[in-house]
């Protein structure tokens, strides 16, 4: 019987064919006397020479001819077994290497060093980006304690430097100063709102809307609701199994969204750097609408407050640009060159009346000690949702390209589902102590793993050397000015804004991306941050859904004397086997492109001029296809996906080319593809594990015929 291929052979004799004559052709080839001269001419080509019996896809189930699939044993495989203290392991990873793989006499020091270089960054970032976020400064610092903590026992990176972030704080600070409003009787959380007398207060109180005058939060109570929302949603997304999401956001799309959200950052610290009052804008333009005020109000400028920021931001940039490298290569750990300006900035300060002589302003009051524990308000969690889901997948993004960048470079695994617990778990458990959301910095983990960090632990040491500094260092930088601050903001997001120079680069490499990164800068630049990312995603699920429609569809060749089957437009060697087409299809096959698959496939099969008789085949649209060949062979190795709509499209396909007279074989098809080909009934279609199989069994049936 043919089909069970009993008495076939696919071995054909090749150029070598004359040393693979018997059964013992390895043997003959070895003890040939001819061997060495033979391999010259190979010229390093190895010879494969497969002899068995053609197959076809039921014949593969190893008796089970009517291709059913085992259930009982499947059912087995996937039982669902006991609760193991592996899974305990796999949900918090800091059994395993904490008590189990950590070497302390080689690993603690480096990661000490590393922990106590991170700290001594988070001071002066944590406090600058606390600002962004419309809270007390000293929240930065909680945020590299509380959730910072558990991560470390709860995450699977070994290098990120969680904490706070510019981009996740300007976010959570618009969301601030929308729900906050208990503000606008306080001066002094945010002077800018008022001109210090006591009647504007409350005329501003008094013009709000009757819901946001009844509203008492203040700015902690928000950004805490929000970060315990965050949480909740990274848990959630955990429960699904969502770190795929991830994926989605692209590297030029995280590129074009955070050199973004970097220019709303400077633009959110200019009323900082230059001492001037400007009103808050929102929606499009926004950013335009805020220089346009500063224009407008340059003659307001604070000169001695700007002064105080050009000094600050160029003795950074000159440092960083002529000097870290010289003499990071000399010492054993980077300069703490920001903690330094804040210490000389708090000293001047301190000692001197600058801030009073010239309007110059000041942190202002910090509380000593660690935040209490205090719940968010629950019923501000609905109404911060929408901006909390944002934020969520925009933390959890960052700190994941961050993560894998490491996994890669360092060669070890990191599992996204996991990340999504930990960093979710770290949120709900820092909003009961005052913390925003938080995630990885980019710059930290870079100091963190080039100083030699080469765990957790170095988080641990970092979060435990910062908790010294909030109980007895904290309150001593409260005289510093509020745009040294921000000058190290701006200083810190050099890199991040030059991410524009990468549009002429990602140009050259691919119009798709560059489109993705140019829709996403300029929808948050000229728009919104969360709006921007929307579009950023929307712009690439387009090119994902674009390229799907288009997937190819070629016709194959077969080189002459062998079993390879390639694409006759791209190498000339291929020659097209005599009475069969052979079509080759890469990519889905659903709802939103089988009807271009369907044109392709009768486009493709008219393109070849055979020596039979023209065959002519009907399509629905009225239009006709000739074709020259008497059998089809859908080579499906590249469909990864059918849905029930494209599978009875092919179904049609294959009934149009039957009713012709047609023979239709489908080759190298996945197994879900062939299962839903097989429940689906395709009538007399024959499936093969190759498309030689499937050239073979035709050859041999016409043999019989004739």
């Amino acid at each position: 019987m043919i089909g069970n291929g009993e008495n076939t052979s696919i071995c054909e004799k090749d150029t070598y064919g004359t040393f693979f004559d018997d059964a013992n052709s390895e043997t003959s080839l070895l003890n040939n006397d001819n061997y060495s001269r033979v391999m010259g001419k190979m010229s390093g080509s190895v010879v494969i020479n497969v002899k068995r019996p053609v197959y076809q896809m039921d014949d593969l189930h190893d008796g089970n001819t009517n291709g059913d699939v085992d259930l009982e044993a499947t059912a087995k495989r996937k039982k669902v077994s006991k609760l193991k203290w592996s899974d305990v392991k796999t949900v918090v990873p800091a059994i395993d290497w904490l008590f189990t793989n950590y070497n302390w006499s080689d690993d603690f020091f480096k990661d000490f060093v590393a922990g106590f270089t991170v700290a001594v960054l988070n001071i002066p970032q944590g406090m600058a980006y606390a600002m962004l976020g419309n809270v007390d400064p000293t929240v930065g610092l909680y945020m590299a304690i509380m959730p910072v903590i558990v991560y470390s026992l709860l995450g699977t990176s070994r290098h990120v430097s969680m904490g706070s972030f510019s981009v996740v704080c300007l976010m959570t600070g618009k969301v601030v100063s929308t729900y906050a409003k208990s503000h606008y009787f306080n001066a002094n959380i945010n002077p800018d709102l008022t001109d210090g007398t006591a009647g504007t207060m409350v005329d501003q109180a008094v013009s709000l809307q009757p819901h946001q005058a009844a509203a008492a939060y203040t700015s902690i109570e928000v950004a805490t609701a929000v970060t315990l929302m965050v949480g909740l949603i990274q848990i959630l997304m955990y429960v699904f199994r969502l770190g795929v999401v991830c994926t989605i956001l692209s590297e030029t799309l995280v590129s074009g969204f955070t050199a973004g959200a970097a220019v709303h950052v400077v633009t959110s610290q200019m009323k900082e750097l230059l001492g001037v009052k400007i009103d808050n804008h929102n929606g499009l333009f926004q950013i335009v609408l805020t220089y346009y005020d500063i224009g407008n109000r340059i003659r307001d400028v604070n000169f001695a407050t700007t002064t105080v920021s050009i000094v600050t931001v160029v003795l950074l940039l000159s440092y960083n640009t002529h000097l870290k490298a010289f003499i990071n290569k000399r010492l054993f750990m980077p300069v703490p060159i920001e903690l330094i300006t804040i210490v000389i900035g708090t000293a001047l300060f301190q000692f001197t009346t600058f801030s009073e002589d010239y309007q110059i302003k000041l942190i202002g009051e910090i509380e000593r000690g660690l935040p209490d524990f205090k719940p968010p308000p629950v019923n501000l969690l609905m109404s911060v949702i929408d901006e909390s889901v944002i934020i969520a997948i925009v933390a959890y993004s960052i700190t994941m390209s961050m993560a894998l960048l490491f996994s890669e470079k360092l060669k070890y695994t990191i599992d996204t589902n996991q990340e999504l617990l930990a960093q979710g778990v770290g949120n709900v458990f820092g909003s009961f102590f005052s913390c925003l959301p938080f995630a990885a910095s980019l710059s930290r983990s870079a100091t963190q793993q080039t100083v030699g960090g080469r765990t957790q632990m170095a988080s641990i040491v970092s979060a435990g050397l910062l908790v010294a500094v909030v109980l007895w260092i904290g309150h001593l930088f409260q005289p510093l000015p509020r745009c040294v601050l921000a000058s190290i903001t701006i200083v810190a997001l050099k890199d991040i804004l030059l991410q524009v120079r990468d549009v002429v680069r990602v140009w050259r490499t691919s119009k798709a991306d560059a489109a993705i990164w140019i829709a996403t800068y300029g929808t948050v630049v000229l728009v919104e941050i969360d709006v921007g990312l929307l579009a950023g995603v929307i712009v690439s699920l387009f090119f994902v859904f674009s390229q799907g429609i288009g997937t190819g569809v070629v016709v194959l060749g077969r080189i002459p004397d062998t079993d390879l089957y390639v694409d006759m437009d791209r190498y000339r060697r291929a020659v097209e086997v005599p009475r069969v087409r052979i079509v080759h299809y890469s990519g889905s096959l659903n709802v939103t492109n089988r009807n271009v698959f369907r044109e392709k496939v009768h486009a493709v099969l008219s393109r070849y001029d055979g020596q039979l008789a023209p065959i002519t085949i009907s399509i629905n649209s009225g239009k006709e296809t000739v074709v020259r060949a008497q059998c089809i062979v859908f080579d499906l190795s590249g469909m990864h996906y059918v849905d029930s709509p494209g599978l009875t499209m092919f179904t049609r396909l294959v009934d149009q080319l039957n009713e012709a007279g047609l023979l239709v074989y489908v080759a190298a098809v996945s197994g879900n593809v062939y299962d839903c080909m097989r429940a689906q009934q395709l009538g007399s279609v024959q499936f093969f594990p190759s498309v030689h199989d499937a050239v073979v069994y035709y050859n041999n049936l016409e043999e019989l015929r004739a």
